[in-house]
């Protein structure tokens, strides 16, 4: 091997062996290597040498927790934290010789077949010969360590089509060369795999998805660095008392939360609810640690200016300087102010397909372009312009006293006094009567949609899916009976009028320096989806891995929510990789209000991702530079149809150990 190629795996190695150590200051508390409860072949492995570790390639065997750690290596790209994974490989034509491989180095099977086996090997010829075809050469997966719940597993790529048979014969001869043999298990990543290993019974231990979920300790769901001080909520979240500068440590995971400077929640959080999206968008540091308000390392930190990193594989917390705090927060808020451009001209209802978001807002204009696909299932729907909602504030409160509200000092300075004004300004727009002839023209429209059903009245702004502000989630949307009588519409409109100067959407708008007196509100008016089974949101990019494309689907029951769940609450999650010819679904969980059962069939799934690719091929590119996915809602109705309610522009990030990595 080159002298370059030995310098750069000896400092692979030492980042593996680095990542498992200690550090001074508060952090993650997974083991500092493979561990097992009271199992013999621990105690019998030989110990590190007290010399230095010869730099490897690969190893027949995985005899002691030392050589698990000079193969090992923490992948940033993997769903779970905490996770330590090792590669094999194994060749049926060298009498199924295994090569456990030094993964940081080798993080792809074909790298290292093509520079240890053979050197022949095509790797788009590879990628199907050996994951997809019954006479494949090489079988191969990967040996997984879960911290957390101290699981070893044995796992294959989600499309690999092996057959149960080869699967035990391979976990088979894993088995009997690694240490932890007798807690290794088989975990099944999709569909395909568990229908494979049906009747195998005892011949293939196996671990759940969801073993692995419940055992979750850490969950990175935003990454980053944030400085603040340290407040530990117990109880409900009064949104009105977090600041910017605050990292909330909250007992429960909340329902709303105003700009901070980073948050931990003492529950898991699904990681397309509400509070992990907001997180999102703005680049706030986010993360779930069990207990967390009650870890007595937390607690001793509690009104201090400290440091936290979260990390793909563990975090950090620390004191901080109150000098690098200062530094930190003045480079966190966006430096230019966000100005909003609204066509008050339009004082007609228009269809929701063909309408634009100059006069209709992003929410309904971006339903529009769904409309121009074709072939998608959509409630159809109105729109109410800006027009009317300008026309009704100003009845309610003049440009002046507007302006003169909103550079008050004691507003401005004050939560407190801001809580209250923007309650009064909201009590004064849901009193004040709407013009008669637009509830004429509205009563005109759900008779023309004539389902027979509830309607829904959803917020549509000229203030969000902005470059550099999302304002995902900020105002309200208000459900109307089918007989709704004209004071039901008129409070409808109001209220989703009024929400323009709820709270959440005030303190959103000022951190990123959005111009309050220039928002404007339409309203978009559909029929309420009928005999819905449950409800969904996806992302149309992998947001664990850019190397590995592909769409992130969660659905849960109705009744239950994907973008609203809290605590042990799980959707069901599939990550679903486009980059081969045939889709390949990952099942990440079930969801934990059907015992198990599955809320989508795998047929459904992969309609659903044709369609969802199909979104992003058209929508994405509409937004250069600004977003690289779709963050899509839908529903599932009794009859199996997916309808498509919203589809937003989203940016997806990555760290640089997510980042494609591959020449």
């Amino acid at each position: 091997m080159e002298t370059r190629q030995r310098w750069a795996l000896l400092g692979s190695v030492l980042s593996v062996l680095a990542t498992v150590g200690t550090v001074a200051c508060l952090r993650g508390t997974g083991p500092s290597g493979p561990r097992l409860p009271e199992e013999p072949d621990v105690a019998e492995s030989p110990q590190p040498d007290e010399g230095p570790t010869e730099v490897v390639d690969h190893l027949p065997r995985i005899e002691s927790p030392s050589d698990w750690a000079r193969l090992a290596t923490r992948p940033e790209a993997h769903v779970v934290a905490r996770t330590e994974t090792v590669k094999f490989v194994i060749d049926t034509q060298q009498d199924d010789r295994v090569y456990f491989l030094q993964s940081a180095r080798w993080d792809l099977h074909y790298a290292f077949v093509q520079e240890f086996i053979d050197r022949r090997a095509d790797h788009a010829r590879f990628n199907i010969s050996e994951y997809r075809r019954d006479d494949r050469r090489f079988l191969l997966g990967s040996l997984m360590y879960y911290q957390d719940g101290e699981q070893f597993t044995l796992e294959l790529v989600a499309g690999d089509t092996m057959s149960g048979e080869r699967i035990a014969k391979v976990f088979a001869l894993v088995r009997e060369r690694v240490y932890f043999g007798d807690a290794l298990r088989f975990r099944p990543l999709s569909p395909l795999h568990e229908r494979n290993i049906e009747g195998l019974g005892d011949r293939l231990p196996v671990l759940p998805a969801d073993a692995v979920n419940a055992s979750v300790q850490y969950q990175p769901l935003v990454l980053g660095v944030a400085y603040g001080v340290l407040r530990i909520v117990r109880g409900p979240l009064d949104p009105a008392s977090a600041r910017p500068n605050d990292i909330l440590v909250t007992e429960t995971v909340p329902d709303e939360i105003p700009p901070v400077a980073a948050l931990v929640t003492s529950q898991l959080q699904a990681p397309l609810a509400h509070v992990a999206v907001l997180s999102r968008n703005r680049n706030t540091p986010d993360m779930g640690l069990r207990g967390a308000t009650e870890r007595a390392d937390v607690q001793a930190l509690e009104g201090r200016i400290v440091r936290l990193s979260v990390g793909a594989q563990d975090f950090t917390l620390r004191e901080a300087s109150r000098e690098d705090a200062e530094a930190a927060w003045a480079a966190a808020r966006p430096a230019r102010v966000v100005h909003l451009q609204a066509n008050t001209d339009i004082r007609a209802l228009r269809p929701v397909c063909g309408c634009t978001a100059e006069y209709a807002g992003a929410k309904a204009s971006q339903l529009s372009q769904l409309c121009e696909l074709g072939g998608l299932n959509l409630p159809p729907g109105f729109v109410v312009p800006f027009a009317f909602y300008a026309a009704h504030l100003e009845r309610v409160r003049s440009a002046a006293q507007l302006t003169r509200m909103l550079a008050d000092d004691a507003f401005r300075a004050d939560a407190t006094v801001r809580a209250d004004r923007l309650r009064t300004l909201r009590d004064a727009i849901q009193a004040a009567p709407v013009d008669r002839r637009l509830l004429a023209q509205v009563r005109a429209q759900l008779a023309r949609l004539g389902t027979g059903g509830r309607f829904i009245f959803r917020s549509s702004t000229n203030a969000e899916d902005l470059p550099g502000f999302n304002g995902a989630g900020l105002y309200e949307s208000v459900v109307v009976p089918a007989d709704a009588t004209d004071q039901a519409l008129a409070d409808a409109l109001r209220r989703v009028w009024a929400s323009v100067w709820l709270q959440r959407a005030y303190e959103e708008r000022e951190w990123f320096r959005v111009e309050h007196a220039a928002v404007a509100m339409a309203v978009l008016v559909q029929p309420f989806v009928a005999d819905v089974v449950a409800n969904g949101v996806a992302v149309t990019r992998n947001p664990y891995d850019e190397a590995r494309p592909g769409v992130f689907i969660n659905t849960q029951v109705t009744g239950g929510s994907v973008t609203g769940a809290t605590g042990d609450e799980l959707p069901e999650q599939f990550l679903v990789y486009t980059w081969a010819e045939e889709l390949e679904p990952e099942l990440l969980s079930r969801s934990s209000r059907t015992g198990g059962a599955p809320i989508l069939s795998e047929a459904e799934v992969m309609a659903l991702t044709h369609q969802l690719t199909r979104i992003d091929a058209n929508l994405t590119r509409r937004y250069p530079g600004t977003a690289n996915a779709m963050d899509v809602e839908f529903l599932l109705t009794r009859d199996r149809r997916f309808v498509f309610v919203q589809a937003r522009p989203i940016n997806v990030l990555y760290t640089e150990g997510q980042r494609w990595r591959y020449d």
